[in-house]
């Protein structure tokens, strides 16, 4: 008899183990299956199924890491064995695969594709991974040092989840293969398991959802290292990853959109592109990362996902620092900023500056633009300054603008004053030490390719015509569509707007509008919208725009009657929704005509949404002649692509209101007597009565800051208006009669 003595002791599982590959007599061997490394998409592999549990002859024997066994035990003998182990244990529909035979003396090879099947072995072998991964980086950490139920083929489709003591795996259907077969999100579900667990080792919990998608994303795609892919295979059919880091960034906060899967891709994106940047080294990247992974960044609530960025980014740079002052730089601290910054994420993300637009001013006045930003310990040690930027239009080039502290909490940017019939586009932002730009307003507004639309303010201008969808229709019937419209739904219409939520009560997550933008329009205001849904609660996709474009068309409007006319317009539109297919794919495109529709000229043509109602203005002689021919149009399209996900459709919404034609104020011209003019009582509490010997006409209510609060055309003698609701302090109502007659009354709210 001859016996191998040559032994070696593995320190994981302090136990020996034979290596020299000579014959054995006793019962030793390794234990393997066929299962997709990656994805359903390749051909299958032999791998190595590790931590097993098997009995022996009765005996309890486990695997190592490697799959292997040794023991004393003479063969040949029982064996019997589960799919589980020190960190799985498979569960398909409420049974653990199982498997009871004989196993020789020496060396076995122990192939459990028998009595399992490839969904089953494919997720243990993952859920391994991912354990062993996990403890690389986290050696220390024990919480998950246990076998995790792993459920397969759980009822449902499309999808898998982690539920706080189990990873769960959907079989085949709805368009969808099994994503049991698909080992970077079995990597993804039992991140979110390091997530949850690891926090709790601290007494915190990982409350923040964009937080928890983004690093549970984060630990998959360290381990693939499959250039940013994750979930290839997921779709029947289709070799598209289910998400991508590798192009189209997502970006804070104009990609914020309230849905947890989509707001992760900012979070994990920046780490991607921090990885990228530091040369492509996941050892690298994972040291940084788990330096700063325990700064207990996703505590932040729901919605609070700009404090949450900036405070990873300042971990991170915490993380990499070597001499306790981060503003000095850190030795990957370029690769860092710039990283999180192709996000939008800066050391100021949770900053916001507010700013009410200012529609119009007075001409040869100095133009004040003020903001409120609240900069407190510790982003005082990042903040720089905050900037505005404005231009002339049409074409001139940007001027920026330091704003001044205040030392209030606002800021303050001043413009020379300008004369009568100009406009100006404006928007502002806040830059850090690193020279980084954050909160700018309007949303996405200096952005080099396709902008937001900016603020805008028309100085001595006033406003004569409007279409509003409630009161007024100065422009006569629009037309919802034309001959070359192809969409299948969601056309245009004159409606009450619905509204359509991802999640129904989440205002965060709206698609469609759900209000007109007419001020005191509330509940029962009408705009046009891309035909609602029958109810709030269907969601977003029902009726939107599909299969092609949809057209909404003005009258025919004489621009001859007005000197200097200004359009302004309010629109809403969205491309790029939580959970919609192909976002940021389709046009935006607003025109205009001066020869009746022959031939247009394009104001918007955009890809970048804005699920708000936003305002744009234009001169019209800077783009046409004006004729009595003018219109102007609005589309919105859902383009078809097909072999792009599900066949290139994307989930459209648009809306329009508050049309209105703006032409050189009046002052200075003929005024009304202020006889002629009542305005009672003064001071005021509730209401106020207005009189006149002719017709009111056009009123606009403004505060002391020139901002109009209300704004109504009245064809009485006398009308009340209530005031109930306004702050204490002066007012005033200035009124354009019909014969282009002004009128200016001030009244103090007690």
């Amino acid at each position: 008899l001859r016996e191998n003595q040559v032994w070696h002791i593995d320190p994981k599982k302090n136990k020996k183990i034979l290596n020299m590959g000579m014959p054995v007599v006793a019962v030793s061997g390794q234990v393997e299956g066929e299962v997709y490394d990656l994805n359903l998409l390749e051909d299958p592999i032999t791998g190595r199924m590790p931590y097993i549990r098997l009995e022996i002859d009765g005996t309890p024997v486990d695997t190592d890491d490697d799959a292997t066994f040794l023991t004393n035990i003479d063969g040949p003998v029982s064996l019997d064995m589960r799919l589980e182990g020190d960190f799985c244990t498979i569960v398909n529909q409420g049974d653990t695969p199982e498997f009871s035979g004989t196993i020789q003396d020496g060396y076995n090879f122990v192939n459990v594709d028998s009595w399992t099947n490839i969904k089953e072995r494919t997720t243990y072998r993952a859920t391994n991974r991912i354990h062993d991964h996990m403890k690389v980086w986290l050696p220390d950490f024990t919480g998950l040092d246990f076998s995790l139920t792993t459920n397969i083929d759980v009822e449902g489709e499309c999808n898998a989840f982690y539920d706080g003591s189990s990873i769960n795996f959907f079989d085949a259907g709805g368009g969808c293969n099994a994503t049991s077969l698909l080992a970077d999100v079995v990597y993804h579900e039992y991140g979110h398991g390091i997530n949850d667990f690891f926090y709790q080792s601290f007494g915190a919990g990982f409350v923040n959802g964009a937080m928890n998608e983004g690093y549970a994303d984060l630990w998959a795609i360290s381990l693939t290292e499959n250039n940013g892919l994750l979930g290839v295979g997921f779709n029947e059919g289709d070799e598209e990853p289910l998400r991508r880091y590798d192009i189209d960034p997502k970006i804070y906060p104009e990609d914020l959109l309230g849905q947890v899967h989509n707001d992760g891709e900012i979070i994990c994106g920046a780490w991607y592109d921090t990885h990228l940047l530091m040369g492509e080294d996941w050892e690298q990247t994972m040291e940084l990362f788990i330096g700063a992974y325990d700064g207990l960044q996703a505590t932040a609530f729901n919605g609070d996902e700009g404090a949450a960025y900036g405070d990873v980014l300042l971990d991170a740079l915490q993380a990499d620092d070597d001499d306790a002052d981060i503003t000095n730089g850190t030795p990957n601290g370029g690769a860092i900023v710039e990283g999180f910054a192709i996000h939008g994420i800066t050391l100021l993300s949770a900053i916001d500056l507010e700013h009410e637009a200012l529609l119009e001013t007075t001409p040869e006045e100095e133009i004040e633009l003020v903001a409120e930003a609240d900069v407190v310990f510790p982003f005082t040690l990042y903040f720089d300054q905050a900037e505005a930027h404005y231009r002339i239009l049409p074409d001139t080039e940007w001027q920026t603008t330091t704003m001044i502290d205040n030392e209030d909490g606002t800021f303050s940017a001043f413009i020379d004053p300008q004369p009568i019939g100009t406009i100006i586009a404006y928007y502002m932002n806040i830059r850090d030490v690193f020279d980084l730009e954050s909160a700018v307003v309007p949303i996405a507004s200096s952005n080099e390719v396709y902008p937001n639309l900016p603020n805008f303010t028309l100085v001595g201008y006033a406003a004569l015509d409007r279409h509003d969808g409630d009161e007024f229709a100065d422009f006569g019937p629009w037309t919802t569509g034309i001959s070359s419209d192809n969409a299948t739904t969601g056309e245009w219409e004159e409606e009450d707007p619905i509204g359509s939520f991802s999640e129904i009560g989440d205002p965060s997550t709206i698609a469609a509008p759900n209000e007109d933008n007419t001020p005191g329009g509330g509940d029962e205001g009408f705009c046009f919208v891309t035909a609602n849904s029958a109810n709030i609660t269907d969601g977003i996709g029902v009726n939107d725009v599909d299969g092609g474009k949809t057209t909404l068309m003005s009258n025919t409007i004489d621009m001859t009657q007005y000197q200097d006319p200004a359009f302004s317009y309010y629109r809403w539109y969205c491309n790029a929704p939580p959970s919609g297919a192909n976002p940021g794919a389709d046009w935006w495109q607003v025109s205009i005509s001066d020869d009746d529709g022959d031939s247009w000229v394009p104001i918007e043509n955009t890809l970048t949404q804005d699920i708000s109602w936003r305002r744009n203005v234009f001169r019209v002689s800077d783009f046409v002649d004006l004729t009595e021919q003018f219109k102007i149009r609005f589309v919105a399209s859902d383009s078809i692509r097909p072999g792009e996900n599900l066949d290139g459709g994307s989930l459209i919404e648009g809306g329009v209101d508050d049309v209105i034609i703006y032409d050189l104020d009046i002052l200075g011209v003929d005024e009304l007597e202020s006889n002629d003019i009542q305005l009672y009582p003064n001071p005021a509490s509730n209401m106020i009565t207005l009189t006149s010997k002719e017709q009111l006409g056009w009123i606009e209510l403004r505060d002391v800051q020139g901002r109009v609060l209300l704004s109504r055309r009245i064809t009485n003698l006398t009308e009340q208006i209530d005031i109930s609701e306004l702050a204490p302090g002066w007012y005033s109502i200035q009124g354009i009669d019909d014969g282009q007659k002004s009128w200016v009354k001030t009244f103090l709210k007690e």
